[in-house]
């Protein structure tokens, strides 16, 4: 239950009015000309103050966020006069001729695949029309879906090794799409179904799947958004990223970058200093404004909290500006700089971040042909933005606390003989994957797949 303000004469003569036995706001004296918006309530027991600030602050609502897919894929051209490498394949092979040119070759094929994406109703356009034309990507992120080159992609030696194919990589992004519209899921799938029964498009462990979330309207979202969101991911990384194979060799981001923010951002960092500095102490030594009820009031329900993770959050709400937010959330060093979760786009650190648009982007998930799994995780996405953008949405609390408390019960099973664990790490891992997207609402039936795939794949 929320706290509650209790009646005036219970002021103190200190100058502070007591709420719910816990927390106490500071009243201050008239001659300090303080700013009204700048009283904060303050929890006697951690530390954590809540500023009464967020009742004046702009708000975001589920109805302003829209999100963007990036697809990364290869795909196979036979060469003219070359047997089929793979005659099972009944999906339609494009073709090349040797004395082709690569440019050649990705101006063709972008437009075949452009042709799909039309056929499925959609708008599209390629890099090489955009390029033509003069023009810039930004022009068409609001209303077309874009085909260009996939940096990372690259095929196998299994695959490189397919006698008469030529490989090409493929990225196809969408436009920004707005959340709450029933329709833009099954536009999706109507694009996915097209592309993948006309090409022969394929993905490997150097592919991925990036999620972007925003605004509809291309503003940035609010700081506290972005702070809400923060707190979140960085206490659900570990059940998040178990998407992930960890038998890939994509695992520790050799291809592509989307490693860890728990152990690569300067948050990272920073907490693991002032945790050090503390010697183990969970106490919070001084006042931190939260400007969250919900955060706050999660903390205050756990002193067992690790102490790097109360200091990661105590950072984390520091943050004054949404550069500074950005850039803590983001690593040092530039193959840091875009984390699996990332948020480079708010600190403008480099002419990328400067030039992209203004999301938050989720780059962990490797690159999939399976449409089940791009739609759950696409799902997963929009539901953690959707806790994180409404301060009052209930699921977000209850997450939050979930994560803690698992993050503790871990923390305590650590030596622990292996006989008297009764789950297996990939049941476990499983459990606490179903247990997070049941917390956040996430239909049992979108999430399924991805549930099983975590559970097999971390098996020891």
């Amino acid at each position: 239950m929320a706290p509650y303000i209790q009646e005036p004469d219970m002021l103190s003569s200190s100058g502070y009015w007591v709420v719910d036995r816990r927390i106490v706001i500071a009243i201050p004296n008239s001659s300090d000309h303080m700013d009204p918006h700048r009283l904060a309530i303050e929890s006697t027991k951690h530390g954590i103050k809540h500023s009464l600030m967020e009742a004046t602050a702009p708000l975001d609502t589920v109805h302003d966020l829209s999100f963007g897919v990036e697809l990364k894929f290869l795909l196979p051209l036979l060469v003219q006069g070359e047997r089929d490498p793979e005659p099972e394949d009944h999906r339609n092979v494009n073709m090349t001729r040797l004395r082709d040119s690569e440019a050649t070759r990705r101006e063709q094929i972008y437009e075949c695949i452009a042709k799909s994406i039309s056929q499925a109703g959609e708008k599209s356009t390629t890099i090489s029309r955009i390029t033509k034309d003069a023009s810039h990507e930004r022009a068409f992120w609001k209303s077309h879906w874009i085909v260009k080159k996939a940096n990372s992609a690259e095929p196998t030696p299994e695959q490189a090794n397919l006698e008469g194919y030529v490989w090409l990589s493929v990225e196809v992004s969408s436009p920004s799409l707005p959340a709450k519209d029933a329709e833009t899921k099954h536009r999706i799938e109507a694009v996915l179904r097209s592309l993948f029964s006309n090409h022969r498009l394929v993905a490997n462990y150097t592919c991925e799947v990036h999620i972007h979330v925003g605004r509809t309207d291309g503003q940035p979202f609010s700081l506290t958004t972005l702070k809400r969101l923060g707190t979140l991911l960085w206490m659900g990384e570990e059940q998040i990223r178990s998407i992930r194979n960890p038998r890939s060799p994509n695992y520790h981001n050799v291809y592509t970058w989307g490693f860890e923010t728990r152990k690569y951002s300067r948050l990272a960092l920073r907490a693991q200093e002032l945790a050090l500095r503390e010697h183990g102490s969970a106490a919070c030594q001084d006042g931190v404004l939260v400007e969250d009820w919900q955060v706050a009031e999660v903390l205050d329900t756990h002193p067992e909290m690790q102490t790097k993770d109360r200091k990661a959050i105590e950072e984390l709400w520091k943050a004054g500006s949404h550069m500074e937010l950005g850039r803590l959330l983001s690593g040092e060093k530039k193959q840091y700089r875009r984390l699996g979760f990332n948020f480079s786009a708010f600190g403008l650190e480099d002419e990328r971040a400067r030039d992209n648009p203004r999301t938050m982007e989720f780059r962990m998930m490797e690159g999939t042909t399976n449409i089940n799994y791009i739609l759950g995780w696409l799902s997963i996405c929009k539901a953690l933005a959707d806790v994180a953008v409404t301060r009052s949405d209930g699921r977000y609390p209850m997450v939050l606390d979930r994560l803690i408390g698992q993050r503790h019960a871990r923390s305590r099973s650590v030596g622990a003989r292996r006989e008297t664990v009764s789950e297996t790490q990939g049941q476990r891992c499983g459990r606490e994957f179903r247990e997070m997207m049941d917390d956040l609402g996430v239909p049992r039936d979108v999430y399924r797949d991805l549930e099983a795939k975590v559970t097999l794949e971390n098996e020891v």
